[in-house]
């Protein structure tokens, strides 16, 4: 049976505070195949690792990042949210964050919409010869930037679902090669694969955090699933190969 790419989802989110270096070396450790992490700007135009757009659910500090510089975001506490051992763990820059990652490791770069973020996010994979294995998973308006800024970066179509059908349409249009289904909008079929691989669709699934729902997307032939819980789907795939 072909293996599911394991992506660790903001790295290993389910038991390291989630978007931090931390979490991105423990999922490489483990044996993650690839590493999904959310791109921000700060105040003064430098690239941050963080999820919201507020700094208030995973640090001591609040507002937007958009409103911090890259001094005060650096001086937030990232991990005693989750644990009080970790209270010395801060929010990286995308560039602590690659260099955290092994070359090998292929990056998802979830990007927020905004054109200097992106612009500044490949030509920092470029620089640092991550280009070839990563992709942007950006929205709809953001694809052509990327591409007029990259002939060769990949992209992930990336929006708001609520009719997958209609998405797999628009991922082809686009000529995206690599879609991410929304799983908790919809159940994930194996209809649906099988319409995104007939378009040469590479076909992601976020996300799964339970063995039964990480093996029936194994069964149904997703290429890759994003889990918080990258040890159970690493295991739950030893135990599965004959």
């Amino acid at each position: 049976m072909k293996k599911v790419k394991v992506i660790a989802h903001r790295g290993f989110s389910g038991k390291f505070p989630e978007n931090t270096v931390l979490a991105f070396r423990e999922a490489v450790k483990i044996g993650s195949d690839s590493i999904e992490m959310d791109v921000k700007s700060t105040k003064d135009g430098s690239l941050v690792i963080l999820h919201d757009e507020t700094v208030d659910r995973t640090t001591n500090g609040k507002g937007k990042i958009i409103d911090l510089t890259l001094i005060e975001a650096e001086g937030l506490d990232a991990g005693s949210w989750l644990d009080p051992a970790l209270k010395r763990i801060k929010i990286p820059t995308l560039e602590e964050a690659l260099d955290s990652i092994p070359s090998d490791i292929e990056l998802n770069l979830h990007m927020w919409p905004v054109p200097e973020t992106v612009g500044k996010t490949i030509k920092l994979l470029k620089n640092t010869g991550r280009i070839d294995n990563s992709y942007l998973a950006v929205d709809a308006n953001q694809h052509q930037l990327a591409r007029k800024l990259h002939r060769r970066i990949r992209i992930c179509n990336m929006r708001y679902q609520s009719d997958p059908e209609e998405y797999v349409e628009e991922t082809r249009k686009l000529k995206c090669p690599i879609l991410q289904f929304f799983s908790p909008s919809y159940k994930v079929t194996k209809e649906l694969v099988d319409r995104a691989h007939s378009y040469g669709i590479y076909v992601n699934v976020f996300f799964a955090d339970t063995e039964e729902e990480m093996k029936r997307l194994i069964e149904i032939k997703t290429d890759a699933i994003l889990t918080n819980r990258p040890d159970l789907l690493i295991k739950l795939q030893d135990n599965m190969q004959p």
